[in-house]
């Protein structure tokens, strides 16, 4: 099976951006929550609307329970389908505030089971996590049992953690293996701060470069590592675009 991609995006992409990365033909664009809030989502429908109107490219939603009740995710699905958006990444999300008690959905399982009896037809994507306890494995299982039908993984930037994931996971839903981008000296030291890793050899040595360097080093690191996954067996990859079409473009052009 050939590679497949797929792109995300926040709702504040310029359209510039937006239509560079249409013209590479992914499988979906997701939109992420940024502010769990109802004004997020019709900024959200905006882009959905564009996307439908200029393509025949999939958008799915992102949608977090944490901060929401029964009552607000129906008004979200419902303007979805309004719209025509009949895919959702069904996401526990973060605190935002002290007021986000996940009284509701305190996990994500909660909120796919809730979809699929409210929403049959909607098709419902779940998040998945490399290096996985047992505990995580546990409730990876219960998301698909109860309507989860697609995964998008976490990123990493060390290619072996997605390797040893494909060798350990045993479940035939299919899974997006998250990319993020190596572009810019500055944002992948970012990533890495936001996350509490630490970089593998290959990219400590990149990070010692002047920031004027490392940008085609950058998209060949990332393109390496999305060639080394498809080499263990995967057949997915969501690429967290950064709403820049231009440095996509040149990754998939690599692989």
């Amino acid at each position: 099976m050939s590679l497949q991609y797929s792109f995300e995006i926040t709702p504040n992409i310029d359209q510039v951006n937006l239509d560079g990365l249409l013209e590479l033909n992914p499988e979906f664009i997701s939109i992420t929550d940024r502010n769990h809030d109802m004004d997020n989502l019709l900024q959200s429908v905006q882009i959905a609307d564009y996307i439908h109107s200029n393509s025949s490219v999939n958008v799915i939603i992102h949608l977090t329970g944490i901060d929401k009740d029964e009552k607000r995710v129906q008004e979200m699905i419902d303007l979805m389908q309004q719209h025509d958006i009949h895919s959702v990444l069904a996401l526990r999300g973060d605190k935002l505030s002290q007021k986000d008690t996940a009284v509701t959905f305190p996990h994500s399982d909660r909120l796919i089971e809730f979809i699929k009896q409210q929403y049959p037809h909607v098709n419902i994507v779940g998040t998945c996590y490399l290096n996985s306890s047992d505990e995580e494995m546990k409730w990876l299982r219960k998301k698909i049992k109860k309507g989860c039908t697609n995964l998008i993984s976490q990123f990493s930037f060390d290619v072996s953690d997605y390797v040893d994931y494909l060798n350990r996971i045993q479940i035939d839903t299919p899974i997006w293996f998250g990319i993020m981008p190596v572009i810019s000296k500055t944002q992948a030291q970012k990533m890495l701060n936001l996350t509490h890793t630490t970089a593998p050899d290959e990219l400590n040595a990149l990070m010692n470069q002047r920031e004027d360097e490392f940008g085609e080093d950058g998209v060949q690191y990332t393109a390496g590592m999305i060639d080394e996954i498809k080499q263990a067996g995967a057949n997915h990859i969501h690429l967290y675009s950064l709403n820049n079409a231009e440095n996509t473009k040149k990754i998939i052009d690599k692989i």
